[in-house]
């Protein structure tokens, strides 16, 4: 185990024997004094917070959750939710985090999918959870408890599994990543080999709990006590209050996905706002294109703050490649995400089975610590997405996650992203199935067939739009807003169309496939 320039110990190669929760426990040992948290004026020091959620952990313990449980938590982020992400961890048990804005069926699936023992927080209208819940106010009144010792939780092991985000998928039913400790604590060591992370560093909390960018923002800060800063819910909404936010708390390291950083960059340029504190912003969730950083760029120039592209995948835990952006990757169009983290293998395999020349497409291949063990209670699936084979430089057998990313490779090394290999977008930073959404219209009574795509209205705006037909028998138009509400309760809101076309008959290929470019072209052709 190695330290970085801060003194925190982190793993000093890419696998570490290490948890989550011993890394938060040396933090908070080291500087007890120190603020880890804060949100609305309210700041919660390292020791104080360890406290808090060693309650909250025996809290659970007492209502049976055991190591290698799994809990579910419905909770919008702050300082209540931290507390109960630390406690259901110090529980030896992982944590299943349900988005406050999905469609109450999409909670009862993922709950049931998931096999949880307690859930933490508000269960919403219909979570489907017979167990025990223990509610927001019950955690915020262990603010001043301290556990006692009695019946003391079993901690996790580096193996056990520490949170399962769900992602879309191409069923029309979620998919669970399960992901180990290891795994997150082999991206934060590889991590410290790149960046310059430090206790005096303040995070920003940007994003739900229920999408693993926070798994980057809570651990990236509380494993290097450094402070985190918690956004509020509606705050995280204004790009105008954000800016004010970023620069009033001296936030130092800012995760954006390009879209909300498009939506913040016009903000910071029409406000006039300075951030000299900034010293990282870091890109993911989708992808980056030079458009999107040239107007912060023309402003604040490219070394203070640095711009740091990472492409990721929940499979991989979060982030898989580490590229700082030049004043050469503006000068052009391509989507550079650099070169995979420490730790990591990568080939970059031909659609017919070969490893791509520099310059070739290919589908984006991973390996290493970070790559998880696959899809809850999804084996076929599993097999499919994660498959062995043989390391680029002719070494032992590795197993990879096949990413169904197209990608090519620099003379120099570095990646380039072309697009995706199948009906995947990036959209706002969440992953669409768009065979996802299309079920969800499909199966609307008045439906008979539909196509969904994205499309890129301007730089940084891109939507879905959905073209369909009436089902047989129907003299009148299908309503759009029946449609808008039957997608409402089916789908949570970043999987929404934002425009709808009907079509007396969706134009088809010559095998009878619908023929998605052609549907597209009529969407323009009506604009």
């Amino acid at each position: 185990m190695s330290e970085n320039r801060a003194g925190i110990p982190l793993p000093g190669d890419a696998e570490s024997s290490a948890t989550l929760v011993e890394l938060f426990s040396r933090a908070a040992t080291r500087s007890p004094g120190r603020t880890a948290l804060r949100i609305e004026g309210e700041e919660f020091g390292y020791g104080r917070l360890s406290s808090w959620s060693e309650a909250v952990a025996g809290l659970l313990h007492e209502t049976g959750v055991r190591r290698g449980d799994r809990v579910a938590l419905r909770m919008r982020p702050g300082a209540n939710a931290i507390a109960a992400v630390l406690g259901i961890l110090r529980a030896g048990a992982a944590y299943v985090p349900l988005d406050t804005r999905n469609p109450p069926a999409r909670d009862a699936f993922i709950v049931s999918d998931s096999g949880v023992a307690a859930l933490v927080g508000d269960p919403g209208e219909a979570s489907g959870h017979p167990g025990p819940v223990i509610t927001e106010e019950a955690v915020a009144a262990l603010r001043e408890h301290r556990a006692t010792g009695d019946a003391a939780p079993e901690p996790p092991g580096p193996q056990d599994v520490a949170y399962i985000i769900y992602t879309s998928g191409t069923t029309g039913r979620p998919k669970g990543v399960p992901v180990r400790h290891a795994n997150v604590t082999a991206l934060l060591g590889a991590a410290s080999r790149l960046f310059a992370f430090s206790p005096d560093d303040r995070w920003l909390l940007f994003h739900s709990l229920a999408f693993d960018f926070s798994v980057w923002e809570v651990w990236g800060a509380l494993s290097t006590g450094a402070e985190l800063a918690v956004l509020p819910y509606w705050t995280a909404r204004t790009p105008k209050a954000t800016a004010h936010v970023v620069r009033d708390l001296g936030i130092t390291v800012l995760n954006q996905t390009p879209t909300a950083f498009t939506a913040l960059t016009g903000a910071v340029l029409d406000e006039g706002i300075d951030l000299p504190d900034l010293r990282y912003v870091v890109f993911g969730g989708e992808k980056l294109t030079p458009s999107a950083v040239r107007p912060w760029a023309k402003r604040f120039g490219m070394e203070r703050p640095h711009l740091v592209n990472m492409y990721g995948i929940t499979e991989t835990t979060v982030h898989a490649t580490f590229h700082r952006l030049t004043d050469e990757d503006l000068a052009q169009e391509e989507s550079v995400v650099g070169r995979p983290l420490p730790g990591f293998t990568h080939r970059i395999v031909t659609e017919d089975g070969r490893d791509a020349e520099p310059g070739e497409q290919g589908e984006l291949w991973l390996a290493g610590p970070q790559v998880s063990e696959g899809y809850l209670n999804r084996p076929e699936l599993t097999s499919q997405r994660f498959t062995t084979g043989p390391a680029p430089d002719g070494g032992p057998s590795r197993r990879y996650y096949r990413s169904g990313d197209l990608v090519s490779r620099r003379p120099g090394g570095d990646l380039v992203y072309r697009g995706r290999a199948d009906l995947q977008v990036k959209l706002r930073g969440h992953r669409v199935e768009l065979t996802d959404v299309e079920a969800a219209v499909r199966a609307h009574p008045e439906v008979a067939d539909t196509v969904v795509w994205m499309r890129e209205f301007a730089p940084g705006d891109s939507r879905l739009v959905c073209a369909y037909t009436a089902a047989p028998g129907r003299d009148a138009g299908v309503s759009v807003r029946s449609l808008r509400g039957h997608v409402k309760a089916a789908l949570p809101s970043y999987m929404h169309p934002a425009h709808y076309m009907e079509l007396s008959e969706l134009p088809r290929t010559v095998n009878g496939k619908a023929d998605r470019a052609a549907v597209a072209r009529l969407f323009e052709d009506r604009r």
